[in-house]
């Protein structure tokens, strides 16, 4: 009964990892474009066609381990999603570029100490607030996204701890 709760829970926790992940790109797929044409700078664009490419990739992982029930495909599939949807684009474009550019340059921040922290043509003066609102909320769903990896992880390697132990137990028994 307890494993059945735990693989119900593995699974709740997959579709909202998933969910969360591709809500990171989709709004990041947004933000990027809506910047590119804001701020003239077409290099932005690239990082929807990227990220579609990699989120595509998590998918694949998922729909092979759903078929194949291989751990090499969803702990690919936790890595992946964290190191590219919840840390670069999550924690660095984020809450780097967004929350702590927007805190230090709204705080007062010597513009000249501001721009070695936040470079030109990289880095734009918080002057457009759905650039800067879609930037933030890039922290704020890839904290959640990474929340749900965590539990997936966890969740598996729980499972997999307990169903070591009970193998133990039954070895020591006989």
């Amino acid at each position: 009964m307890k494993a059945q709760s735990m693989n119900k829970n593995k699974i709740e926790y997959l579709g909202r990892s998933l969910l969360t992940t591709g809500a990171v790109y989709v709004l990041t797929a947004f933000h990027h474009y809506y910047g590119a044409v804001l701020y003239q700078s077409p290099w932005r664009k690239d990082v929807v066609w990227q990220g579609g490419i990699i989120f595509l990739f998590c998918l694949l992982l998922l729909y092979l381990y759903k078929r194949f029930q291989k751990k090499l495909y969803l702990m690919l599939y936790l890595l992946i999603s964290f190191l590219v949807f919840g840390f670069a684009i999550g924690i660095v474009e984020g809450a780097y570029n967004h929350v702590l550019k927007n805190i230090f340059y709204f705080a007062g921040m010597n513009i000249g100490t501001w721009r070695k922290l936040f470079p030109a043509p990289a880095y734009e003066i918080p002057d457009n607030w759905l650039f800067e609102t879609t930037g933030i909320l890039q922290c704020v769903i890839g904290i959640i996204q990474v929340r749900y990896l965590w539990k997936v992880y966890i969740t598996k390697y729980k499972k997999s701890q307990q169903i070591s132990g009970q193998h133990k137990n039954r070895l020591a028994i006989k």
